[in-house]
């Protein structure tokens, strides 16, 4: 989501101290996708269907699901606009709520300043499979811009952890963080592409770049990918998303795949170690998101029907990522 509305949430904090726990038990799963191997991610961290077992209809915000409904920026989506499938898929529906998304992979937990659920570092291969209708978010968008089918994160730093987006060494409430889409329909009146890539936030809300905060996108090339020719977005397909930290002697960066194929240009950065801003033109720029932790968000739009069969991630280990 890239609107000056989303910008403007970024800095609408609720959650504070942070508390780890034990791993979950790692699912079994057939061998990792072959860009996930290459990078020795055969861990299977996360996999998941969407069942009465994994998703918490009744928002319970108990632990144990791996999919909660979205409440994020004071609003909650609500419950009839995740439709559970007898063969463990979900539809996705939309609401009126204003909600960005419908399901997300954490969620404040009652009663406390912490969170249940599950939130990514240490890099990733991240997969869903999926359709949509591209028709359907053409008509919805040429009247209106509101959310669209996507599957996308935002760090756990600034978004769940209250504080912990600041740009060390800068004034208080200067930010620091990067949004993921592993991809979006956001391009509705070229229906034969779709969006992946991140933006890199930063700044005071209201001050260093008003009404919101200051963003870098993707560019040269950018987050567009561009499917075969023919490819019907109605059936099944599988949108990957590699993620390779940086390290002090080699760089970091993302790819996009589709059917399991690369798709689209690759972005790289060296590595980021609190550098002072702009990250305008700096080797660095996006780099922050290896320090972070990605909670992940499934949504769409009204009139926009989003159909997911399943998500999963490929890693060395869980040992960097956030389960409570």
């Amino acid at each position: 989501m890239t609107s000056n509305r989303t910008a403007h949430r970024l800095l609408m904090r609720s959650i504070a101290p942070l508390i780890f726990s034990v791993a979950l038990p790692l699912q079994a799963l057939a061998d990792p996708p072959e860009a996930a191997a290459a990078q020795g991610y055969n861990v299977n961290t996360f996999s998941s269907n969407f069942t009465l077992q994994t998703v918490d209809m009744n928002n319970t915000r108990n632990r144990g699901f791996k999919w909660y409904l979205f409440d994020l920026y004071s609003i909650t989506a609500k419950s009839t606009g995740v439709l559970l499938r007898t063969d463990g898929s979900v539809t996705l529906i939309g609401d009126a709520t204003g909600a960005d998304g419908q399901l997300m992979s954490v969620s404040k937990y009652p009663g406390t300043d912490t969170y249940t659920g599950t939130a990514f570092g240490g890099g990733a291969y991240i997969e869903a499979v999926l359709h949509y209708d591209p028709a359907l978010v053409a008509k919805a968008h040429a009247k209106y811009r509101a959310p669209y089918p996507a599957f996308w994160g935002l760090p756990m730093e600034g978004n769940i952890i209250a504080g912990a987006d600041q740009w060390l060494g800068q004034p208080a409430g200067y930010i620091h963080d990067v949004e993921t889409d592993f991809f979006e329909a956001d391009y509705p009146t070229k229906p034969t592409a779709y969006g992946a890539g991140m933006h890199d936030w930063y700044g005071i809300e209201g001050k260093t770049c008003p009404p919101g905060l200051c963003g870098i996108s993707f560019t040269n090339p950018s987050g567009e990918r561009d499917p075969p020719a023919g490819t019907d977005f109605t059936q099944y397909h599988t949108y990957g998303f590699l993620w390779v930290p940086a390290t002090p002697t080699t760089n970091g960066y993302v790819s996009a795949y589709f059917d399991g194929a690369p798709i689209g240009g690759t972005h790289e950065w060296t590595q980021f170690t609190d550098q002072a801003p702009t990250p305008v033109g700096q080797p660095w720029l996006f780099g922050r998101v290896d320090q972070q932790h990605i909670f992940f968000i499934l949504g769409t739009g009204e009139g926009e029907n989003m159909t997911v069969q399943s998500v999963n991630v490929w890693q060395q280990s869980a040992s960097s990522n956030l389960i409570n």
